[in-house]
C-alpha cells in the first residue's frame, strides 16, 4: 500500500502524528506500505524510517498552505511527481490511501486510469470537504466563492471525487459533508480514528502528584489543560480572554496550554505570549510548547479546554476522554459525535466567547460533576477506539476492495 499525505512528522500537528501510528499499527498488523509526502525543507531526508515506517518525501520546498497563488506551482509540481511514481511503482502497491480532500486524490485518481489501482481518500477535515479552497487562501489571492480560477478548481475537484473507489469518514460531520459533495453513501465508509488507549488510562491521584511534580506543574491547584496547535482556528486566543476574566475569580485554578503555533498558516502563538505578557498572566498560565509526552500532562491535569472552530474528529480530545478528563469543549468532531450519547462535558457552539466563560464558571467549582464527567469521557471510548481496532477496519477495507477488482 501507498500512503500519500501532504505534511507528515517531524511537521507537528494531530493529523500528522495519527496518520504515523496508524500507518505503524498497519504495518503492525502485517502490511506493508510506504508514506509518500512532501519534503518541506533541505533539514528533512528525502529518505528515511520513522521507527517501522519507511517514509518517501518529494520536492518541491516550500508552503503550500495560507501561500495563496505560490502555491499553485508547488502544488504542480508535487502531483506531477506523485503520479510518475505511483505509474512507476504500480508493481509494488496494491492500493493508494490519501490524507485529504482538496487537491491530493488528483494523483492516484490519474495514475489509476493507467494502473487500475484502488484509491482510498480520507478527509481530514469538514472545511476541505465544503470548500476547495479555504478562505484564508482565497483572501490572499484575491478571490470570492464565485470566482473562475475558484469554480474550475471545484469541477476538476468533483470530477476527482467521482473517481475515488471509497471514502473514509472519521466523523458524521465529514459523512454529512461528504453526502452534500455528492458523494454516494455506498462509497463512504465510517472509521473513527483510534489512539493508544493505555497510554492515556487515568493514573491513581499519588501518580498525578508526582506526574506534576516532574512536569513543574502547581502541585496543589486546579489544573485545566488545552493541547493542540496554537493557531487563530482553534480559538486559543478566545480562550486566553475567557481565562483572563475568569482567572482571578478561580484562584485555586491554573491554565496549562501545550503545543507550538510554528508553520501553522493561523499561528496565534507571538500574539499569545504577547496577550499573557501584557495581563501580567504568568502565574496564572503556563505555556508548556510542543512535548512528546502529552500524555502525562493528561494525566496530571483535571479539566480539559478546547475552544476550535472546526474539527474534523480531533484526536485531541479523545486522548483527553481517554484520560478520563471532564471538559469544556465546543460542539466539534468526535465531541459532536458523542455529546447526544454521553455527559461527558459542557458542550458550547463555536465562536461562543460568553457560552465558553459561562461552561467554566459552571463546571470549575462543581467537583461531583467533574467525576462523573471524567468517568463517562472514559468509558464512552474505552474498546472502541484503539489504534488496533482502526488498522483492522481499514485492512478489511482493503481486502475488500482487492475482491473487487479481482
Amino acid at each position: 500500500m501507498y500512503v500519500l499525505t501532504p505534511s507528515f512528522p517531524p511537521t507537528l500537528g494531530g493529523q500528522e502524528n495519527h496518520l504515523l501510528e496508524l500507518s505503524a499499527s498497519l504495518i503492525a498488523a502485517g502490511a506493508a506500505l510506504l508514506v509518500i509526502t512532501r519534503r518541506v525543507n533541505r533539514c528533512t531526508p528525502a529518505r528515511e524510517y520513522l521507527g517501522t515506517v519507511p517514509v518517501q518525501r518529494l520536492t518541491p520546498f516550500g508552503a503550500i498552505k495560507g501561500v495563496g497563488f505560490r502555491a499553485v506551482p508547488r502544488l504542480g509540481l508535487l502531483l506531477c511527481k506523485m503520479i510518475w511514481r505511483l505509474i512507476r511503482d504500480r508493481r509494488h502497491y496494491d492500493v493508494v490511501l490519501v490524507s485529504g480532500f482538496n487537491f491530493m486524490p488528483i494523483a492516484p485518481v490519474l495514475a489509476g486510469m493507467l494502473t487500475g489501482k484502488p484509491c482510498v481518500v480520507r478527509p481530514e477535515s469538514p472545511l476541505e470537504v465544503a470548500e476547495p479552497v479555504g478562505p484564508d487562501s482565497r483572501r490572499k489571492m484575491g478571490l470570492s466563492e464565485r470566482s473562475l480560477a475558484i469554480r474550475l478548481l471545484g469541477s476538476l475537484r468533483r470530477r476527482t471525487a467521482r473517481r475515488v473507489d471509497r471514502y473514509i469518514a472519521i466523523s458524521s460531520e465529514i459523512r454529512t459533508g461528504l453526502e452534500r459533495a455528492g458523494i454516494d453513501d455506498g462509497r463512504i465508509v465510517a472509521i473513527p480514528n483510534g489512539i493508544a488507549v493505555e497510554r492515556f488510562a487515568p493514573v491513581a491521584a499519588a501518580r498525578k502528584l508526582q506526574l506534576r511534580a516532574l512536569l513543574a506543574l502547581p502541585l496543589k491547584r486546579l489544573l485545566l489543560i488545552y493541547t493542540g496547535r496554537l493557531a487563530v482556528s482553534k480559538g486559543v486566543m478566545m480562550l486566553i480572554n475567557v481565562w483572563r476574566e475568569i482567572a482571578p475569580l478561580n484562584p485555586e485554578a491554573h491554565l496549562v496550554i501545550l503545543g507550538s503555533g510554528q508553520g501553522c498558516f493561523d499561528d496565534c502563538e507571538p500574539a499569545l505570549r504577547d496577550f499573557i505578557a501584557a495581563h501580567a498572566m504568568d502565574s496564572q498560565v503556563t505555556l508548556a510548547g510542543t512535548v512528546a509526552n502529552v500524555h502525562e500532562y493528561l494525566q496530571a491535569s483535571d479539566v480539559f479546554v478546547f475552544p476550535s472552530d472546526y474539527e474534523g474528529f480531533s484526536l485531541s480530545i479523545l486522548e483527553a476522554m481517554t484520560a478520563g478528563l471532564p471538559m469544556v469543549c465546543t460542539r466539534v468532531g468526535i465531541a459532536a459525535e458523542l455529546a447526544d450519547s454521553c455527559h461527558f462535558g459542557l458542550l458550547v457552539s463555536p465562536g461562543d466567547r460568553d457560552g465558553f466563560r459561562d461552561a467554566l464558571q459552571r463546571l470549575l467549582p462543581d467537583a461531583p460533576q467533574r467525576a462523573e464527567m471524567g468517568a463517562n469521557a472514559r468509558a464512552a471510548v474505552q474498546g472502541q477506539y484503539s489504534l488496533a481496532a482502526e488498522a483492522r477496519r481499514y485492512l478489511d477495507l482493503f481486502a475488500e476492495l482487492g475482491e473487487h477488482r479481482q
